[in-house]
């Protein structure tokens, strides 16, 4: 497209009521809600015959469609696992939530009217209804779907909406959503004057009001009721706030399947299978939580006769008994050709891995062949590098040896030439050191005789003082003898002179 060139418009739409109803919720649930979604495919081949039988001979007024035994079978579920029929609180900012469960089931259905748009009806308190009473039910929405003005009761929730919203605090939201319905080319027409005073004349049990399109416990679309011929499945559906689960029904559908007949060959079975895609809003469901579910739907449309006793008028236990002995016998016949295919597949199977197991074991031997040839080989050139190693070392050993040899007698004549002179350098060095010694000796002799004279002459000296000293001795006592004579003799001298002073 060339820059500047615009686009051929066909025309424009500007939304209504119901489209800015349908774009808010659905914005709003995949802003906030975590989905998760499973797609369950169940075979309902033995269902379908019970759900035709159901109607067979019954007034066309009277007949049960397969959306309202759908709707009853996914109530079934929802008892038996109520966690699903439920509405959830969280405060993201302070991680705060509360789930509440509801003993009543009130099913958000869309459902297409006659102008052709779609509006979503809540179908109240079905957890206690039967079959007959589900249908006069739709019926009677269907009857007051006709007396109803669709832009009126979708404004009255709309406006019940705004005044919640305002409630919990939320002026600019209030603010913006009446600017958007009632200004400029969106805005929602309503009826006025004498219009409006007729139409809310009508009483209520004759039209739809705001109770018939509030929010229910659980959304159930009949995806399949819109195109019966489709050949897909939802994959994904959005969950309206504050609901925690939205169950999409797709159609039936032929699905092939391999059997093997009673010859053992193979053949192609044609199954019925009807897709569900059930929604869940994980911050409040994890899927083990929908288990329960599942299993409830699992044993409905495995005994499917079940349904005959949803009516008012039901069959008696001896139909109810033929019914069971029939589908048994039709099943057992499946089930025969599912256990032919399980036993060919398993034959298959056998034989395939007997075959891989040949493969496996000859890939094996031409492996150990490979491997012993490669360690033959390998040791043949680990021989040949060890002969030509051992030849390479002998060679060189024996040069070495040569080598070694020259290399001592060399060494040998060096020492021997080194031991001569160093003898004859001995020898001088010892005559040397011989002569220095005798003369050294010589010395040291002189030394010792001259010590030995002075030593000589000082023993005569000490020879002589000795003589002297004991001469003065001898004179010294020869002394003290006369002193003490002297003495003795004053001392008689002194007597003598005392006596004769007396």
């Amino acid at each position: 497209m060339a820059k500047g060139e615009k686009l051929k418009k066909i025309k424009t739409t500007h939304f209504g009521i119901q489209r800015k109803i349908v774009a808010n919720m659905t914005t709003e649930s995949w802003a906030n809600i975590p989905h998760v979604t499973y797609n369950y495919e169940p075979d309902v081949t033995e269902f379908m015959i019970e759900y035709k039988r159901l109607n067979k001979d019954v007034a066309p007024e009277k007949k049960i469609t397969l959306n309202t035994v759908m709707l009853k079978i996914i109530v079934e579920g929802l008892k038996a696992d109520p966690d699903m029929n439920a509405h959830i609180e969280f405060d993201k900012k302070l991680v705060r939530g509360q789930i509440h469960t509801f003993e009543d089931i009130n099913i958000s259905m869309p459902m297409v009217l006659p102008n052709g748009e779609m509006m979503t009806i809540n179908l109240h308190n079905f957890e206690n209804k039967n079959l007959d009473e589900m249908t006069a039910y739709i019926a009677d929405v269907n009857r007051r779907i006709a007396n109803t003005d669709l832009n009126e009761v979708m404004f009255d929730v709309s406006l019940d909406n705004t005044l919640t919203a305002l409630k919990k605090g939320k002026v600019k939201q209030t603010i913006y959503r009446l600017i958007g319905s009632k200004t400029g080319k969106q805005k929602v027409k309503t009826l006025s004057g004498k219009e409006k005073s007729a139409y809310y004349k009508i009483p209520e049990s004759d039209r739809l009001t705001k109770r018939d399109i509030e929010q229910g416990t659980i959304t159930v679309s009949n995806i399949g009721s819109t195109y019966r011929e489709q050949r897909g499945a939802t994959c994904i559906l959005e969950i309206i706030p504050p609901q925690v689960c939205a169950i999409a029904v797709g159609a039936v559908q032929d699905r092939p399947v391999v059997v093997v007949n009673e010859q053992g060959e193979k053949e192609i079975a044609i199954r019925q299978i009807m897709p569900l895609c059930i929604a869940f809003d994980h911050r409040a469901l994890d899927f083990g939580e929908i288990v329960p579910f599942l299993k409830k739907l699992d044993s409905i449309f495995e005994e499917p006769e079940i349904i005959h006793t949803w009516k008012n008028e039901k069959l008696s236990d001896e139909s109810m008994a033929e019914i069971k002995s029939e589908r048994e016998e039709r099943e057992a016949k499946y089930q025969l050709s599912k256990e032919r295919e399980k036993e060919r597949k398993e034959a298959e199977r056998a034989a395939e891995k007997a075959q891989k197991e040949a493969e496996k074991l000859q890939k094996e031997a031409e492996r150990k062949e490979k491997e012993a040839n490669e360690k033959l080989e390998k040791a043949k050139k680990e021989a040949e590098k060890a002969l030509r190693e051992e030849l390479e070392r002998q060679e060189k050993e024996a040069k070495e040896a040569q080598k070694a040899q020259k290399e001592a007698e060399e060494k040998a004549k060096k020492e021997a030439e080194k031991a001569r002179k160093d003898a004859e350098k001995a020898e001088k060095e010892a005559a040397e050191k011989a002569k220095r010694e005798a003369e050294k000796a010589k010395k040291e002799a002189e030394k010792a005789e001259k010590e030995a004279e002075r030593i000589r002459e000082k023993e005569e000296k000490q020879q002589r003082e000795i003589e002297k000293a004991r001469e003065e001795a001898e004179k010294a006592k020869r002394e003290a003898e006369e002193a003490l004579r002297k003495a003795e003799e004053a001392k008689k001298n002194a007597e003598s002179v005392l006596n004769e002073d007396e």
